[in-house]
């Protein structure tokens, strides 16, 4: 390149500046809409509306699998400790944390395609647009499943395991025993009186994943061909579109942001001692 070329691009953008400076015009050129991508030179908040709106069922929906399925095996394992139950579950948990998600993912769809001849890669079937409603929204939920299946495995498997361990903390405590003496029934001593002090540090957890929204799906978008946010980041990678690739960077440090902000809501409506 010539040398005025070279500075052409410099001032283009604003690379001649001090850092602060940059990163100034970074941030008015993002939400100005000025700024855009390398690859196709496309605005990088509507592109990045776009895959997020793509990625928040995923997220949703893979969050609801884990800790619905979680906290009930981690409390059942707790309560029959050393039971068939909970060496079972303790079993496949590890099994489960061991096997990587990717391979896991790759087997699932191999099982899927061979043995039931059914599509599990991307949003919708190909040729289902001129479908009728009904059949293109069934489409979509099972397109929709069997990635957030996968996304929500390791992490029940994981969490599964500190609700057990924090279970068993609480029901040995002095009040679990004095609620029992009082003849409280048994599901209101575990339910309303362990539980509600074993989640605690559920908050906490609960409130990190929601940067999960962008760093914990590009695993499984690219490997169910999902075109959410973990993918575009994936592709922007890929490409060195660094537009797209600092604006996802951003938005994860306000959701990291967010996450705590929630964390710490949450703690103060469900400990009392604990004021805003």
């Amino acid at each position: 390149m010539k040398p005025e070329d070279i500075q052409r691009i410099r001032t283009a953008f604003h690379l001649d500046e001090p850092l602060h400076i940059q990163y100034v015009y970074w941030v008015q050129d993002l939400f100005t809409g000025e700024l855009k991508s390398f690859k196709d030179n496309q605005p990088v908040m509507g592109k990045i509306w776009e895959k997020f709106l793509n990625s928040l069922p995923l997220f949703l929906i893979g969050t609801m699998i884990t800790w619905f399925l979680a906290f009930p095996v981690g409390i059942k394992a707790a309560l029959n400790r050393d039971s068939v139950f909970d060496r079972t579950s303790t079993f496949f948990s590890y099994a489960l944390i061991s096997i990587p998600g990717f391979f896991l993912s790759y087997l699932v769809i191999i099982f899927m395609v061979k043995t039931f001849d059914v599509p599990v890669i991307g949003m919708q079937t190909f040729g289902m647009e001129e479908a009728p409603l009904l059949l293109r929204s069934m489409d979509r939920v099972w397109h929709l499943t069997i990635p957030a299946l996968m996304s929500a495995i390791a992490g029940t498997a994981i969490l599964s395991r500190y609700v057990r361990s924090q279970m068993l903390e609480v029901i040995h405590e002095d009040y679990i025993r004095t609620a029992r003496a009082k003849g409280l029934p048994e599901d209101q001593v575990i339910y309303h009186h362990g539980l509600r002090n074993a989640l605690l540090p559920f908050i906490t957890m609960f409130g990190l994943t929601i940067p999960g929204l962008i760093g914990g799906s590009v695993i499984f978008e690219t490997i169910f061909a999902w075109p959410g946010m973990g993918r575009l980041g994936f592709e922007a990678i890929l490409a060195r579109d660094f537009p797209v690739i600092l604006t996802l960077n951003f938005f994860s440090a306000v959701l990291v942001l967010l996450g705590t902000l929630v964390s710490d809501i949450l703690y103060a409506v469900a400990d009392p001692r604990i004021k805003f």
